[in-house]
């Protein structure tokens, strides 16, 4: 089993009361992030408690066999943190948030990391997630983290993930080093997705006819996971926000961006493994919002359009109106002199 020298505890004048751990192996300034992530509650569920990152290294690793292999909660975090410095901080992302939770026997890992790169309102998060009684695979996802409420919104699939066998560490390492360039790779294309839900607006209606039709597209997805309002709760839970958002958007809040997280708002009560899943749905349906759906509010500004530039087609739609009214005329009351 591959094993990262244990980081020693200094004092960084730049980090003032806040203390750092420096990985002399790796040359990495490590669990120096700037501030908590999230609500109190974040990720807890079903026993599970926050802990810290030194926490880690008291929970008892698994003796490995010949079909398992495991891999150390602080190693898995330690692997983190030293491809972030290498691969993202190059690029211009600097940790910024961490959050760890573990349950009842600590077992089960689930944390996220937050890096930051000057965007104002939006953070790329890294979720994982390991296993020491064999119930998952070691895994990473990658989305975004909107600042004014802490949620998560994960674009990105758990598809990176790694068996606890063989040299699973080397393994592991390899699916950190391909999500996080994915992640930055892909960074421009999810801000391009934000900025182009903050430019759809949509009327209050817009907002609970996409409702339904997210509900019934992602009905069909053979992952219950990855389903979205299936409960009359989480319905009423969206529909309250999107009526009344409790944050100020950017763009305002009657865009596709507030009614997107509308959703993001109520699965911060989800387990982390579902709330990936879930914002994957979420952003994919989002996104094809943006290129299908023509809404109320569309139709309305497009009759005003119409009406504004040329009269001679608002006339034409108006004459094929009363001609199709009264041709609707003729036929029932044809139907009625039959009856």
């Amino acid at each position: 089993m591959t094993t990262i020298t244990e980081p020693e505890t200094i004092y960084d004048p730049e980090l003032g009361d806040r203390v750092a751990k420096v990985d002399h192996a790796n040359r990495l300034l490590v669990g120096n992030a700037g501030k908590e992530v999230g609500s109190s509650n974040w990720m807890l569920h079903c026993g599970a408690k926050e802990v810290g990152f030194d926490d880690l290294r008291q929970i008892p690793v698994p003796e490995d066999t010949a079909t398992y292999t495991a891999v150390p909660h602080q190693d898995f975090v330690m692997s983190m943190y030293k491809h972030a410095d290498r691969l993202l901080k190059p690029r211009g992302f600097s940790l910024d948030g961490e959050r760890y939770a573990l349950d009842k026997e600590g077992n089960r890992l689930f944390f996220i990391h937050h890096y930051q790169n000057g965007d104002t309102e939006l953070q790329m998060a890294m979720g994982c997630r390991n296993s020491y009684d064999k119930s998952m695979k070691a895994a990473v996802a990658y989305g975004s983290r909107v600042f004014v409420c802490d949620n998560l919104s994960i674009s990105g699939d758990i598809d990176i993930a790694a068996l606890h066998r063989g040299r699973v560490l080397d393994n592991l390492n390899e699916k950190i080093i391909l999500s996080m360039y994915k992640a930055s790779d892909g960074w421009d294309d999810t801000r391009k997705d934000r900025d182009a839900f903050v430019e759809y607006s949509l009327d209050e209606d817009d907002g609970y006819a996409l409702m339904g039709l997210i509900k019934s597209h992602t009905a069909k997805n053979k992952e219950a996971s990855r389903r979205i309002l299936t409960s009359d709760k989480d319905w009423k839970a969206v529909q309250s926000y999107w009526e009344e958002p409790k944050h100020e958007y950017e763009g305002g809040n009657r865009t596709l961006w507030a009614w997107y997280n509308s959703f993001t708002f109520d699965f911060k009560s989800l387990k982390p493994h579902e709330q990936l899943q879930k914002h994957a749905s979420l952003h994919q349906f989002a996104k094809s919002a943006v290129d299908g759906y023509n809404g109320s509010e569309r139709m309305r500004q497009l009759t005003d359009m119409m009406r504004s530039n040329d009269e001679e087609i608002a006339q034409f739609a108006e004459q094929a109106r009363e001609d199709i009214n009264g041709h609707l005329n003729n036929v029932i009351g044809e139907n009625n002199d039959q009856q």
